[in-house]
């Protein structure tokens, strides 16, 4: 019914609106929440200050769940690694999470290969239905962390001659581009077009959300998308 602030979102089940956790800080689309078909989970988790978060959305006429809980997706990747349907990894033989680099974190380490994962949920690339309402598309602002992170994964060429920036969607996405209306969209462009030539993969997983859990639909190398 309503995006509260950053953290929490009323939804209405059944007859009773409660406050359910929103595991996204940054902005969702370009959507206004009123009315948004949502799928929530449950936990009994006493630290926890609500009982339910919003792990997907559905505003298309396809209506498909759009997953945005960014807390799945490196689960959902490391998943898919296990049983090797991630075509940049065909045969993974050893994998690390959240390996230090500098001074940052990078999502995986597949192989003695670095691999950054982003899930973009600030554009939402499906044609909502006329009734849901949008606000004027504002140019969302790149945070520090991303671009450190990009650093960090490029400064990793020299020694592995090989790294990958996988996009994740948790839904059946096109083929991401980037998004022109973001700050630093072009030096962004540039850092990734300069990487590629030293051994830089880019590669787009789309995972199909429904209530039994998440499943693979394609694994894509993009890469020459951002040449």
């Amino acid at each position: 019914m309503k995006r509260r602030n950053r953290f929490l979102m009323d939804v209405l089940l059944g007859d009773t609106v409660v406050a359910c956790h929103c595991p996204v800080t940054g902005r969702i689309g370009d959507l206004v929440f009123d009315g948004v078909p949502c799928l929530v989970s449950t936990t009994d988790d006493p630290r926890r200050n609500t009982a339910f978060t919003v792990e997907a959305i559905s505003i298309d006429a396809d209506r498909q769940w759009i997953g945005i809980h960014r807390g799945r997706v490196n689960d959902f990747v490391e998943h898919c690694l296990q049983t090797n349907v991630i075509s940049a990894f065909p045969s993974p033989r050893h994998m690390e999470r959240e390996t230090v680099v500098r001074e940052s974190r990078l999502d995986f380490k597949v192989n003695g290969v670095y691999m950054e994962v982003k899930a973009p949920l600030a554009e939402l690339f499906v044609t909502p239905l006329p009734r849901f309402e949008r606000r004027p598309l504002t140019r969302p602002i790149e945070t520090e962390r991303l671009m450190r992170h990009l650093e960090t994964l490029i400064a990793t060429l020299p020694e592995t001659k090989r790294a990958v920036l996988l996009y994740v969607f948790l839904y059946d996405a096109p083929a991401f581009t980037g998004n022109p209306n973001r700050n630093h969209d072009a030096r962004i462009r540039q850092m990734l077009r300069d990487a590629i030539a030293d051994g830089l993969e880019i590669w787009q997983v789309n995972g199909e959300l429904t209530t039994e859990g998440i499943r693979m639909i394609r694994c894509v190398e993009t890469t020459p998308h951002f040449k």
